[in-house]
């Protein structure tokens, strides 16, 4: 029999998540603090790119290159309005093609990439929330082009690129962008497209402070650098954007009408604001950070930004390393609390490399992967993450129909081990167990500090995961 509710009883609301999860069966890092999320998107030699059906998301060939949203809320959302006059090649986030939209068709969807890096890594540290890293090595599959010339036939996209999540912080980098058999075709990386919306908070943007909307719009411009070197902009959300000086020359920002139609589309328009980098061989490379609109936080995006350009010790980020081996960065500041830290690095490793920055706790690495460490007088934090998901394929993924009975009912990721040498010792006896985020069920992360492998070197541990699988971030403290 059921019991009849109190009518007195109160109810609240749940508390919003905050955290840091990386989904790397999807290829996929959420980053959460407050209200608001950030996503990022991409593809591997398991995880397809994109779906469509019959009429259904014709355009969708840029969505797993890098695709970032930010959802400040609800209203936010509005911005991307993919149903009137919204720019397929200019996915934010993502670097993209600069094709014309019946180029973007494909005679078939869900594709394989032919490289495994792309996916992210959790990491908490001694912080109470935790952050994170996303990272993508990209090779254009052999897309079967619909509507494409015969000299455009065989191009192909490739690029590197990674983004930082730190509190509020996200620094993006992007390296080794090139396009191949693509003449008149450039390469680009999108930061935002906005749909400027009439009657609401979203209506207008800032470049270096100055506002832009529908009453001011203006072309395809490259804003110019302010007195302390950088520019800034802040999207329709509220959300800024950094853009150091060795970026700025190939930044674009434009305030425009748009119009798209296709043989298999309405015609459809809206005004928007964009902007995005330019990319060609000898610039081939971006980095930029953002501020995500967090109203409690103590310091504004402008004095986060100028701190960041003009401190001459602490930086709120520095870049170590930006390369076709790794992208290194390192945190100094907080903008939860605005105070300085001890150091905490990212490391976004593509391949082998037994030469990292001098600055920072590792100095090799023995295979592709992801690592976030946070060091300080007493102990060493590090977390890490395989995103592969090593499935045993009976030959290379390349397209929906390579999956075969076994890919489909019968496989299981494979365990990789993957060794991180430090630039000192520490403690072989961990002071407490390494464990995975999420606590998958029937997995125990094993992992091991060793000797230096060579007699002659004095300091540096090995730090050996053993079994790193199904993409799981395994985080480890070790004591010095």
């Amino acid at each position: 029999m059921f019991q009849k509710a109190s009518v007195n009883k109160k109810m609240t609301a749940e508390s919003s998540p905050e955290g840091h999860w990386s989904k790397n069966f999807a290829a996929l890092s959420i980053h959460r603090r407050e209200d608001w999320a950030v996503t990022m998107k991409g593809f591997n030699r398991f995880v397809w790119d994109f779906e469509q059906g019959k009429g259904q998301n014709l355009h969708g060939i840029f969505q797993s290159h890098g695709q970032m949203i930010i959802a400040n809320n609800e209203e936010s959302l509005k911005a991307h309005d993919i149903e009137n006059g919204w720019d397929w090649t200019k996915i934010p986030g993502a670097t993209t093609m600069n094709l014309t939209l019946y180029e973007t068709l494909l005679k078939k969807a869900r594709y394989f990439s032919p490289r495994s890096s792309a996916g992210g890594v959790t990491f908490k540290g001694p912080e109470p929330i935790a952050s994170g890293l996303f990272a993508m090595d990209f090779h254009q599959p052999d897309y079967q082009f619909l509507n494409v010339s015969d000299r455009h036939r065989n191009m192909k996209l490739y690029f590197k690129k990674s983004v930082f999540f730190f509190q509020s912080v996200l620094v993006c980098l992007g390296s080794n962008i090139k396009i191949e058999n693509g003449p008149r075709k450039e390469a680009q990386t999108t930061l935002f497209q906005d749909k400027l919306q009439r009657g609401s908070s979203n209506f207008t943007i800032e470049v270096d402070g100055v506002t832009k909307g529908m009453s001011a719009p203006f072309p395809a411009e490259t804003p110019a650098l302010s007195s302390e070197g950088y520019i800034t902009l802040t999207d329709t959300k509220g959300n800024s954007y950094y853009i150091p000086s060795s970026s700025a020359s190939s930044l674009k920002v434009k305030v425009e009408n748009q119009s798209s139609k296709t043989p298999a589309d309405k015609p459809s328009s809206g005004y928007y604001a964009t902007a995005w980098f330019e990319h060609s061989s000898s610039d081939d490379k971006y980095e930029y950070a953002i501020y995500v609109k967090t109203p409690s936080y103590p310091t504004s995006a402008s004095d986060v930004w100028k701190s960041q350009a003009t401190s001459t010790t602490r930086k709120v980020y520095t870049v170590l390393k930006q390369d076709n081996k790794a992208h290194v960065v390192k945190f100094e500041m907080t903008t939860e609390r605005w105070n300085w830290i001890d150091a905490q690095y990212g490391y976004a490793i593509f391949g082998s490399i037994m030469k990292l920055p001098a600055e920072g706790p590792i100095k090799a690495v023995s295979k592709d992967c992801l690592i976030m460490a946070k060091e300080d007088s007493k102990f060493l934090y590090l977390s890490i993450s395989y995103p592969d998901l090593a499935f045993p394929t009976s030959k290379p993924l390349e397209k929906i129909q390579d999956i075969k009975v076994k890919e489909e009912y019968k496989m299981e990721s494979e365990d990789t081990e993957v060794q991180v040498t430090l630039r000192y010792d520490v403690l072989k006896i961990l002071p407490t167990k390494a464990y995975a985020h999420g606590s998958p069920a029937d997995y125990l992360p094993i992992v091991r500090v060793e000797s230096p492998s060579s007699p002659k070197t004095s300091k540096g541990n090995r730090v050996v995961f053993v079994n790193l699988k199904d993409g799981f971030s395994v985080e480890v403290k070790l004591r010095k």
